[in-house]
């Protein structure tokens, strides 16, 4: 997010919309971050989530890895470093500002002390933040301030999700490892017992809670996930329809067009052709 090819970053404003505003977003592959020894304080809210390749994040006060599945969170005028190693990184980045995202570091739910995010699900994780960027900029301020929101409700849940898995004995930690596991090598199959007991369940238990707490399936999750990730790979690359059913987990590219058609009404090809 800090790297110089993300051009629009503007200086810092009061933005449009009222409680809040995302300025800009996208993603980069093979990523470089800042130039190594260089310290930058941002002049917006910004956040960074590295889906492949490794690297490194510093400030004053800390000096962490960064790895596929961390967010990084850049508040406003902290100083700060980070950067990926050799071979470079692949990321989706968020710019935004506004009030709401101030109230919640002044409450203490985005702390400057708290930078870093470790091990989100990155099938997940990608795909929700990099839905800001697929987006059209709102035009109005009552949709820039939902828009906001909705980023700040996904922080907060990355935020919390972590925190829940780091206490001992959470009572949804079980559910934290299903998503990984049901988001994780959507290209293979996956026997949905195993995951079961993965998480130290029967599995028709398993699949009761999970449908309670998330109010979908298990197989219906992991096929939502399908489809978001053949989505992803239609906008961001020029791989053609039979080879992203094949890296998606459809058993042939008639099963993705079918599912693809049930979702969003068009075909993938037709999908391709609007987005450009």
């Amino acid at each position: 997010m800090d790297d110089d090819r993300r051009s629009g970053v503007p200086s810092r404003r009061a933005p449009a919309g009222r409680l809040g505003e995302v300025l800009v977003a996208g993603h980069i592959a093979g990523g470089s971050g800042l130039a190594v020894g260089a310290v930058r304080r941002h002049p917006t809210w910004g956040l960074t989530f590295v889906t492949a390749g490794t690297g490194r994040y510093r400030d004053a006060t800390r000096d962490e890895a960064v790895r596929p599945g961390t967010l990084v969170v850049v508040h406003p005028g902290h100083p700060h470093w980070y950067g990926a190693d050799r071979g470079g990184w692949d990321e989706v980045f968020v710019v935004f500002d506004g009030v709401a995202f101030e109230l919640a570091r002044h409450r203490g739910a985005l702390s400057v002390d708290r930078p870093l995010v470790h091990d989100l699900p990155v099938a997940r994780w990608h795909h929700r933040f990099a839905a800001f960027g697929r987006r059209s900029r709102p035009s109005t301020p009552e949709a820039r301030d939902a828009e906001a929101v909705d980023l700040l409700a996904a922080l907060l849940e990355a935020t919390a999700a972590v925190a829940r898995s780091s206490r001992g004995g959470d009572r949804l930690g079980w559910l934290e490892r299903s998503l990984h596991l049901l988001e994780h090598d959507l290209g293979e199959s996956l026997d949905l017992r195993a995951v079961a007991a993965e998480v130290d369940m029967p599995y028709e238990t398993w699949r009761r809670r999970f449908r309670a707490q998330t109010g979908t399936s298990p197989y219906a999750h992991r096929a939502a996930r399908r489809l978001d990730a053949a989505t992803d790979l239609l906008v961001h690359t020029g791989l053609g329809v039979r080879d992203i059913a094949a890296a998606t987990g459809f058993s042939d590219e008639r099963h993705l067009v079918r599912r693809f058609r049930e979702r969003t009404g068009v075909t993938p090809r037709a999908f391709r052709n609007l987005d450009r």
